[in-house]
């Protein structure tokens, strides 16, 4: 006997419209209701009092010129008239140039010179607005004239900014953020944390209020060595930096029950450089912050900023002890302002992640940090190509089991065709299909299993990635793939097109030509008798398909 199935209780049709709407209806007013409850007595400045048209803001860090053209325009609120005159359209198509450790160093020193110009947008003064319309258009104005100079220096020969966040809903939420909190908690990651270190941000806050404290969280620091970990430890200490080495992942380690362990100050000890119990952190966020046992004083509002997929979402929930903020590996998840209770002492302002604008060698260094989207890369090679300058090729061979031809220059053609040729993703062509081999290789990198780790300014990358990476060994894996490869015609190089010209010319094989099967040949040449075909309606017709592919052959 079959098992009925349950009847399906959900409406459908129109009910099912109409249900739909009263029910987000009713979850808009809920969560209108709760925002109000435990956010209005603490909000004192009225700019936050404005009214919350769309919840969810949608970050934008690319633009097109007709974009930024129109952005711009819209900030300045100019209103214009197109004619119909004569245009020209000019397509740029940009070459990707991959730099070289001796560009790194040349272009530091023009970095250093125009660093105080790198700023991020300010919140216009309580003094110079006194309603929410004067307010507007002293933001629009104060975008506008961030914007025109952070252009004018991409302008600067040999000076190239990362794609930086150009909605000023997400700069907002940044503003009510530093306002609102007591530390300001910079999130970095560790494998490269001068890239998502903001100096104008540190500036930003001492303006707002000088009794503010700063701390920079260097999350992920279980991805480096212990001895890359001391050189960053000396260098944040010779900066004058307060810096604190965590790691969001579970530990193994039991959580302190008695209260006075919870007082304890994080660990420096050199075998143990970062911290991943959550205690610990708590516990250093209230001594910095002078959290009181009082309850009628406020908690410590700690507020959490920084760039995307740098793990603000994870080390919330690990504070917090379960989920309360999404975590996604696709950055920009976070698009909201919001708020966590740890306890009566402390409280966490989670921020939507910022792209603040840093001097940077293009998009490719945004996707291997994984700042930007890696489903929405275009350009796959030349991600691949920054990787392969910085990566030893011997690891990336002995990590997915291929064999590169052995090169002074690595080819992306040849790791992204050989990888995807290991893994099976073929076109529907017949070709492997490097985009998706791209997708494979650059979300490992994001996600660690294939390191990389920057030096410190006063440090040598070459010296400092011998702690990354271990000695080449002689290895005989994949050389089978690599010979079909070559076969195929699927890899490049002036080696490999000089080796198979070799084969082809001067390998000593003899020509051959077309044959006649001898079975097909009659036994004496003197009778054979060919066999004329049908003239009739001007077509060709013979005896049999041998006869015909033969004649067709021989004329």
């Amino acid at each position: 006997m079959t098992k009925r199935r349950p009847s399906n209780k959900k409406p459908s049709g129109l009910n099912k419209s109409l249900g739909n709407s009263l029910s987000n209806d009713r979850e808009k007013t809920r969560k209108c209701h709760r925002r109000a409850k435990y956010d209005a007595n603490e909000i004192e400045n009225p700019a936050f009092m404005e009214q919350e048209i769309n919840h969810y803001i949608d970050s934008v860090t690319d633009e097109t010129s007709l974009e930024e053209f129109l952005a711009k325009a819209e900030l300045a609120g100019t209103e214009f008239t197109a004619e119909k005159e004569q245009f020209k359209i000019i397509e740029k198509n940009s070459a990707v140039v991959i730099p070289k450790p001796v560009d790194y160093k040349n272009n530091l020193e023009l970095q250093w010179k125009n660093e105080h110009r790198l700023r991020i947008p300010r919140r216009p003064a309580r003094e110079l607005w006194e309603n929410m319309e004067e307010l507007t258009k002293l933001e629009n104005e104060a975008f506008l004239e961030w914007r025109s100079d952070l252009s004018e220096l991409q302008e600067v020969d040999g000076l190239v900014l990362t794609p930086y966040e150009r909605n000023p809903d997400m700069w907002r939420e940044l503003w009510r953020v530093v306002e609102k909190s007591d530390i300001i908690v910079q999130i970095v990651d560790a494998r490269n944390p001068l890239l998502f270190r903001s100096k104008d941000l540190d500036r930003y806050v001492k303006e707002v209020d000088l009794a503010k404290q700063l701390v920079l969280l260097v999350n992920k620091a279980d991805l480096l060595k212990e001895e890359q970990l001391q050189i960053w430890t000396e260098y944040f200490k010779k900066e004058n930096i307060n810096v604190i080495f965590w790691s969001a992942i579970d530990d193994d380690k039991p959580e302190p029950t008695d209260k006075d362990d919870l007082d304890v100050p994080p660990s420096t000890s050199t075998s143990n450089l970062f911290i991943t119990n959550k205690d610990e952190l708590i516990a250093s966020f209230k001594k910095l912050g002078h959290a009181s046992d009082d309850p009628s004083l406020k908690p410590v509002v700690v507020g959490m900023v920084g760039y995307p997929n740098v793990g603000k979402s994870s080390t919330i929930n690990k504070l917090a002890g379960g989920k309360k903020v999404s975590v996604s590996a696709t950055p920009g998840k976070t698009r909201h302002f919001q708020t966590i209770h740890i306890d009566s002492q402390l409280c966490l302002c989670d921020c939507p992640g910022l792209v603040m604008p840093s001097f940077s060698f293009g998009r490719s260094e945004m996707f291997l940090n994984g700042i930007l989207p890696i489903d929405q890369m275009r350009d796959h090679f030349g991600p691949t190509s920054l990787l392969l300058s910085r990566v030893p090729t011997h690891v990336i061979e002995a990590m997915y089991s291929i064999m590169l031809p052995e090169t002074s220059d690595p080819s992306a053609v040849n790791l992204l065709n050989s990888l995807a040729f290991m893994r099976g993703f073929m076109a529907s062509s017949g070709i492997p299909d490097a985009s998706r081999a791209a997708r494979l290789m650059l979300k490992d990198v994001v996600n660690g299993k294939l390191m990389w780790a920057a030096a410190p300014p006063n440090v040598d990358q070459e010296v400092f990635d011998q702690f990354s990476y271990p000695k080449k060994e002689n290895r005989d894996v994949g050389r089978v793939q690599m010979e079909k490869l070559v076969k195929l015609q699927l890899l490049e190089g002036n080696e490999l097109r000089g080796s198979q010209f070799d084969s082809q010319h001067f390998s000593g094989s003899v020509g051959t030509a077309h044959v006649k099967d001898s079975k097909a040949l009659p036994q004496k040449l003197g009778t054979v008798v060919p066999t004329a075909p049908d003239s009739s309606n001007g077509k060709k017709h013979f005896k049999g398909k041998k006869d015909k592919l033969r004649r067709i052959y021989n004329e």
